[in-house]
């Protein structure tokens, strides 16, 4: 789903790579080795057959870098559990001593320690097996690789980047820059500067090449397909580009969802429900008012029972019940009508906002928690929410 704020993605921890080359289809490597894809519809799901990688790199297949230098890829058809044909990994003969991975269509690319480049085919086809992995001639002291959807970047250990030309011949870009990353899509590329500015080449996001103004002291670069994010030194995020569905990490800033100049991503909400982190596909939103919770995943964790109230397919109320409290809300009203059952009068509590929808999932402020008597604390700081139950 398009969410409109950063979801923790359930089911993982201790992360130590990630990899989102687009399609849907993501993965992450935990400290223990082991490789976990999710996206398309999917939660995450263990790829069998791997115990100790340390990298990872999705694409048309992907690809895992183990902690002793081999190299294992696999290919992924359909969805996890529907219709769903995850191939079992395999190794890569002859690559060993190998620091980095990447792919370009149905081409692998491995750099070893000594700063070679090799590449191979992988089949298009799960019951045939890859070609025999060649070194790429008139490249050398190669410091890092990184691949878009049609061709391959290489930067040296000098900070120069080549490309791959004509019957993949090396040619040198952009050699006035001193590059310590880089990374591209399909039609532009990004550029990291040893000094921490951002450069963009190609049919950029934004339709601007040359120097991306208003960042700097930059750590990390990512080019998505129609928008680019940056990771500053000091931990924040900026995005840029289209950002329709807020992929560039905030609402867009200009007419047709777009943001010229770059913005700071929202950070993630952690929520907490009885000192346990809630594991929800559906994220916490902070608004202008208050943070809006999905109150489903919520109630769930409280063990609170919650109900739309419909007559003839309109919802006319939505109801809470928790002990001996019952909330109501009405639609796009800023309130809630607490009842006790030891009451017989009701009690009505103003509310920041109205009962919403976000990223699929029907959301309630988190002082409608408060009403049910539940010990809830908001930390805009750390970004952190708590719920504190009774039982």
């Amino acid at each position: 789903r398009h969410t409109s704020s950063p979801v923790r993605i359930p089911g993982i921890s201790n992360v130590i790579a990630i990899s989102a080359a687009g399609g849907g289809i993501n993965a992450a490597v935990q400290a223990d080795g082991t490789v976990w894809e999710w996206g398309a519809g999917t939660l995450p799901y263990q790829v069998e057959g791997i115990s100790s990688a340390k990298d990872v790199v999705t694409g048309s297949f992907n690809i895992a870098l183990l902690r002793n230098g081999t190299v294992m890829s696999w290919q992924r058809h359909g969805t996890q559990g529907n219709d769903s044909e995850v191939h079992r990994p395999h190794a890569i003969s002859g690559l060993k001593d190998i620091i980095q991975v990447g792919s370009s269509g149905q081409q692998g690319y491995a750099l070893k320690k000594d700063g070679s480049l090799w590449t191979w085919n992988e089949p298009s086809q799960p019951d045939k097996t890859p070609s025999k992995p060649a070194k790429l001639k008139g490249l050398s002291n190669i410091s890092s690789i990184t691949s878009t959807d049609t061709s391959l970047l290489v930067l040296d250990q000098n900070g120069k980047v080549w490309g791959l030309g004509e019957k993949g011949k090396p040619v040198l870009l952009h050699d006035d820059l001193k590059v310590k990353q880089m990374d591209g899509n399909s039609q532009y590329i990004l550029l990291l500067t040893t000094s921490g500015e951002v450069y963009s080449y190609g049919r950029t996001v934004t339709g601007k090449e040359g120097r991306v103004k208003h960042l700097s002291g930059i750590t990390d670069i990512s080019a998505g397909y129609h928008h680019s994010l940056a990771l500053s030194s000091n931990g924040t995020v900026w995005g840029w580009g289209s950002d329709k569905y807020q992929e560039a990490g905030a609402p867009a800033t200009s007419s047709g969802g777009m943001v010229y100049q770059p913005v700071q991503a929202k950070l993630g909400i952690d929520v907490y429900i009885n000192d346990e982190l809630l594991q929800s596909t559906y994220s916490a939103v902070q608004t202008q008012h208050t943070v809006q919770l999905p109150v489903r995943a919520v109630a769930a964790a409280i063990g609170a029972a919650f109900e739309m109230n419909q007559v003839n397919g309109i919802v006319e109320a939505y109801s809470l019940k928790y002990g001996n409290r019952t909330v109501t809300i009405h639609p796009n009203e800023a309130e809630a009508i607490v009842k006790s059952a030891s009451s017989s009068t009701a009690q009505s509590i103003s509310l920041p906002e109205p009962i919403s929808n976000y990223s699929g999932a029907t959301t309630v402020p988190f002082e409608v928690f408060e009403a049910m008597g539940l010990d809830v604390n908001w930390d805009e700081e750390k970004s952190m929410l708590t719920i504190q139950s009774d039982r």
